[in-house]
């Protein structure tokens, strides 16, 4: 419950947040935040560096005493990082909107902040209270006041300042109390050295989000290039797309603590599960977005951004394949230690999608874009099944070779 509370919060409150943006800013300017905003998915990847993908199992594997000095651990890497991938993601997304150059600063600084969050922590050991308490609704509250911020200034910039001042407090909130409430004393290594040293154990983790954020990210920094005219439309769908994800969140997190639960010799039949269960909700998600997308799309541009059926269907199409994929990848995948397949099918994904997604762009425009993104989730989402099977029945034939107790 606590779980989709702090989903549900965030999503309500950008489902207001939205049409007082546009309405304010200007689809424009809109557009251009979309995509920094996007672009922070991608640069955010070298930030989180792994630990948001497979960080939540692995602190559920571990024992409560040893979960807050990894937690300290990937804390110092990812800050050492986040000051290093901050100018590059402004110098990037600078040269695409170089009259927008404070917006891009501020957008950058406030989207990347969270990638420095303990969200995936929180989720690992079970606490959805602490998530939403300490690093959902200090977020959730910070897009809320630059709603009223946005209202008094009419001001993109400071709805932006607004947002990155929220999303630092809920960093420090959140490592102010995994810090003390730890049951011993945790030691805190500054060491460039040491700090980039533990990044090599993630390198499978960093190397799925980075090919999954590449082609998540993509779409919309290619037409910020291409033809900037349509940025608005396709932001528009991939909005649409994030919130439905946002809404599946709960559900994903809920099985990447119920899988390791039932110990070692229930994973599989929970994974089967898992595997069986996912696709119904993934699917009525994803018709929901295709047949009420083009309504809802009117409904939060106030009738400003022209959104049909020929967008909404190829956004509906890749929210059943990533729903799907999450769980497959990120909960079963993960808990059967095959993030390598994992990585490969987020690979499998970019070299199917980006050449789908520039020909689109430069052809249809976002039409193209958005066809080009639900193929290459498809790809993925077959890719995975395969992986999963495999592992499924190594598992089944190492059981029924084992020795009777």
């Amino acid at each position: 419950m606590s779980f989709a509370l702090t989903t549900g919060l965030s999503t309500v409150v950008g489902l207001v947040a939205v049409p007082i943006i546009i309405a304010g800013a200007g689809p424009e300017l809109w557009g251009i935040q979309a995509a920094v905003q996007t672009a922070a998915t991608l640069f955010g990847v070298f930030v989180a560096f792994g630990w948001g993908t497979t960080g939540a199992a692995e602190i559920a594997g571990l024992t409560p005493d040893r979960r807050p000095q990894e937690y300290l651990n990937s804390l110092v890497s990812r800050a050492y990082l986040l000051v290093l991938v901050y100018p590059v993601m402004v110098v990037v997304m600078g040269a695409l909107n170089p009259q927008h150059l404070v917006l891009v600063a501020v957008g950058s600084a406030a989207f990347l902040m969270p990638f420095v969050g303990a969200s995936w922590y929180f989720i690992g050991e079970a606490r959805p209270a602490r998530l939403f308490w300490l690093d959902g609704f200090p977020q959730t509250l910070g897009i809320a006041v630059s709603v009223g911020v946005m209202l008094l200034s009419r001001d993109l910039v400071a709805v932006l300042a607004t947002q990155l001042i929220f999303n630092a407090c809920a960093v420090v909130a959140s490592a102010r109390h995994i810090i003390r409430t730890s049951a011993k004393g945790l030691h805190v290594d500054l060491g460039v050295r040491e700090a980039f040293r533990r990044l090599r154990h993630q390198r499978h983790a960093v190397a799925t989000s980075a090919t999954a954020g590449l082609y998540v990210s993509m779409p919309l920094l290619i037409l910020n290039a291409v033809t900037p005219s349509t940025l608005s439309l396709y932001a528009m769908g991939d909005k649409l797309f994030r919130f439905g994800l946002t809404a599946f969140a709960p559900i994903l997190q809920l099985i990447q603590g119920w899988l390791p639960e039932g110990g070692p010799e229930n994973l599989r039949h929970r994974i089967i599960q898992a595997a069986r269960l996912t696709p119904v909700i993934a699917l009525a998600g994803g018709a929901a977005i295709a047949l009420l997308g083009p309504w809802a799309a009117s409904f939060l541009s106030a009738h400003r951004i022209d959104f049909g059926l020929s967008l909404s269907v190829p956004f509906g199409i890749a929210f059943s394949a990533v729903a799907i994929t999450q769980v497959i990848g990120l909960a079963c995948l993960v808990q059967l230690h095959a993030t390598r397949a994992l990585a490969r099918s987020t690979l499998v994904g970019a070299l199917c999608g980006l050449p789908l997604i520039v020909v689109g762009a430069v052809t249809t425009g976002s039409v193209g874009v958005a066809w080009a993104l639900a193929v290459s989730e498809l790809a993925v989402l077959v890719y995975q099944y395969g992986a999963m099977a495999r592992r499924l029945r190594d598992r089944l034939s190492q059981l029924q070779a084992a020795p009777p107790r």
